[in-house]
C-alpha cells in the first residue's frame, strides 16, 4: 500500500514537471509588456451606396501611444480602394469605390489593449510665459473655439483673477465647464455657444475647456475617440488634453476626469476634426460594434499562437465562449482553496463551518468587494440568527426552519436593493441573490451550532471561519495565481499529491500544542 502511494505521487510530480518544461518557449513568446487592464474587440461597421457616381469614406484610425496599443488591424470591403494616409499627428484610412451604382459595406477591426492613465500636477507651478513654435499651434484661436472672443476673455479673466499657480488655474477653468449642464445635443457646438447656452455635451464642453485654457495662454488640444462598452454604437466622444511640464494631459470634463483617462477610452485622433467624413448626398449608414476581450494579467490572450493552442492550457477556453471567465476563475481556484481550507483544519487546527461554504463565500468577495462583502456577511448573520431564535423556541424542524429562513433572505435582498435603487447606492443595486444565500446558509448552520453548543463554541468557530474566508480570498483575489493556474494546469497534479500528502498527516495540530502544553514534556 505504501509502495503504490509513494509511486502515485512520484509520477504525478513527474508528468507535471514534463508537461510544464514544454511550456518554456510558449510562455516567453506569449508573455504580455504591455500589462492592459481592459481588452475590447472593435468594428468599424459603415454601410453605403453610389447612385451614379463614385464614392470616398474617411475615417481616423487609432494608434498605439502610452497607454494603449493596437493589435490585430483587419480591413475588409466590396470592391472599394483601401489606403491609410498620415495626416500630421493622426492615421486616416480612405476608402474609394471602383465602381458606380452598388452598395459597399466596410469592416475595419482591431483588438485594444488599454491601461488607465493618472497624472499629478505639481502644486504652486509657475504659469508658463512661452513655448516652443510647434506647442504655440495649440495657443491659436480656431474655427468653432474661439480664443480671443470678448465674451471668452472676459469668462476667462473672471475666473483666474486670483489664480498664481497652474493648477489653481487650470482647476478653476475646469470646474467651471465641468458645472454647465450636461445635455445629449448631437450638432456641433462651439466653445462660445457652449457659454452662450450654458448647455453642451461632450464637444461643446471640451472645446469651451481649450479655448479658455488658450484665453491664458496654456496650450490645449482636442482628442476624439470612442468609450468602450461591450454594445453597439454610434456615438463618439471629445476630450481635451492640456500641456503640463513637458507632457500632454488629459481632461474629460464630461464625465469628470481630472488629470486621468480610464483604461476604456480609446484615443482615435487629434484635434478638431470629425471622426466620418464620406461623399456629400449618397446613403450612409455606420455603428461602432463593441466586445469585451479576454483580458489575463502577465498573458497575451489575443495571440492566435503559443499558449492559445498549446494542448495543455485553459487560455484556449476564453476564445471558445462556452464559458465565462468569471466562471473559469472559480472552477481553476476551487482546488486551491480546497487545499487551503485543509491545511487550515489538519495542520493550523482551525474548526469551520464546512470545507466549501468558505471558498463559497470568499469568491463571492472577489464580486461584492471585501469591505462590502463582511459588512453582508455581518449583517445578514446577526439577522437570521436573530430570526432563528423564536423559530428554536417555537420547535420547528430543520428544514421548514430553513425555508423560513431562506425566504427571509430573499426579502432581504430585495429590500436591500430596492433601498440602493432609491437613494441610489451603487453596490447596494449590484447584489447578487448567489452570495447572500450562502451567506445565509452559512449563518444558519451558526444558529444550529449556538442551540448544540452554546454561544463561545459558535462564536469561535464563527471567528475561525471568518479567518479562513479571508486567507482564501487574498489568495482568489490574486491575478498572478489565477493567470498561474490557467496557464499551467499541470500545478493541480501539484494540489492532489500535496493532498495525499496531508491526508498521511498524523502530527498534533498548531492549536493542539497549546492544548496539550502541560502534559507534553
Amino acid at each position: 500500500m505504501t509502495q503504490s502511494f509513494n509511486t502515485t505521487m512520484k509520477v504525478l510530480i513527474v508528468l507535471a514537471l514534463i508537461s510544464m518544461s514544454f511550456k518554456i518557449k510558449p510562455i516567453k513568446e506569449s508573455f504580455e509588456t504591455f500589462l492592459p487592464s481592459k481588452v475590447y474587440q472593435v468594428n468599424y461597421n459603415f454601410f453605403t451606396k453610389s447612385e451614379d457616381k463614385k464614392i470616398f469614406v474617411k475615417t481616423y484610425l487609432p494608434s498605439n501611444n502610452e497607454r494603449q496599443r493596437i493589435e490585430k488591424r483587419e480591413e475588409k470591403s466590396n470592391k472599394m480602394d483601401f489606403k491609410v494616409k498620415r495626416e500630421d499627428e493622426n492615421k486616416r484610412g480612405i476608402w474609394r469605390s471602383t465602381t458606380k451604382s452598388k452598395f459597399y459595406t466596410i469592416k475595419y477591426s482591431f483588438i485594444f489593449k488599454g491601461k488607465a492613465t493618472k497624472y499629478k500636477i505639481a502644486d504652486n507651478l509657475p504659469i508658463p510665459v512661452t513655448y516652443s513654435r510647434n506647442k504655440f499651434t495649440y495657443l491659436k484661436e480656431e474655427e468653432h473655439i474661439e480664443v480671443h472672443h470678448p465674451k471668452i476673455d472676459s469668462l476667462a479673466n473672471s475666473l483666474t483673477k486670483d489664480k498664481n499657480d497652474l493648477k489653481s488655474l487650470i482647476k478653476s477653468l475646469y470646474d467651471y465647464v465641468h458645472e454647465i449642464p450636461s445635455a445629449p445635443i448631437r450638432d456641433l457646438t462651439s466653445a462660445l455657444r457652449a457659454f452662450e447656452q450654458n448647455q453642451a455635451s461632450c464637444n461643446g464642453k471640451a472645446r469651451l475647456f481649450v479655448a479658455l485654457c488658450r484665453n491664458k495662454g496654456i496650450p490645449a488640444r482636442l482628442k476624439g475617440g470612442l468609450i468602450l462598452e461591450e454594445t453597439k454604437k454610434r456615438t463618439s466622444h471629445l476630450w481635451s488634453e492640456v500641456y503640463v511640464q513637458g507632457k500632454w494631459i488629459p481632461f474629460d470634463v464630461l464625465n469628470n476626469h481630472f488629470a486621468y483617462l480610464p483604461a476604456h477610452y480609446l484615443e482615435i485622433y487629434t484635434g478638431d476634426h470629425f471622426l466620418i467624413t464620406h461623399t456629400p448626398n449618397i446613403l450612409f449608414d455606420y455603428n461602432y460594434e463593441i466586445k469585451k476581450g479576454n483580458h489575463i494579467p502577465f498573458i497575451d490572450a489575443t495571440t492566435t499562437n503559443g499558449l492559445s493552442n498549446h494542448p495543455v492550457s485553459f487560455i484556449g477556453l476564453l476564445h471558445s465562449n462556452l464559458i465565462s471567465k468569471h466562471i473559469l476563475d472559480f472552477l481553476l481556484l476551487l482546488p486551491l482553496g480546497g487545499l487551503l481550507i485543509a491545511l487550515l483544519k489538519n495542520v493550523i487546527g482551525l474548526k469551520t463551518y464546512g470545507i466549501f461554504l468558505p471558498i463559497l463565500i470568499s469568491f463571492t468577495f472577489t464580486t461584492t468587494g471585501l469591505f462590502t462583502g463582511l459588512f453582508l456577511f455581518l449583517l445578514i448573520t446577526v439577522l437570521v440568527v436573530l430570526i432563528s431564535i423564536p423559530l428554536h423556541k417555537w420547535g420547528l424542524l430543520h428544514t421548514p426552519k430553513m425555508v423560513v429562513v431562506l425566504s427571509t433572505s430573499v426579502i432581504m435582498i430585495l429590500a436591500l436593493i430596492s433601498i440602493g435603487l432609491q437613494y441610489k447606492i451603487h453596490w447596494l443595486q449590484s447584489l447578487s441573490f448567489f452570495p447572500i444565500i450562502v451567506t445565509a446558509i452559512t449563518a444558519e448552520r451558526f444558529t444550529r451550532a449556538i442551540e448544540e453548543d452554546g454561544y463561545d463554541s459558535a462564536l469561535r468557530k464563527m471567528g475561525q471561519t471568518l479567518i479562513a474566508i479571508l486567507l482564501c480570498y487574498l489568495v482568489f483575489s490574486s491575478d498572478t495565481i489565477k493567470i498561474t493556474l490557467l496557464v499551467l494546469p499541470e500545478l493541480f497534479l501539484i494540489i492532489i499529491v500535496m493532498s495525499l500528502m496531508l491526508g498521511k498527516w498524523i502530527g498534533l495540530r498548531l492549536f493542539e500544542y497549546q492544548r496539550f502544553n502541560a502534559i507534553m514534556p
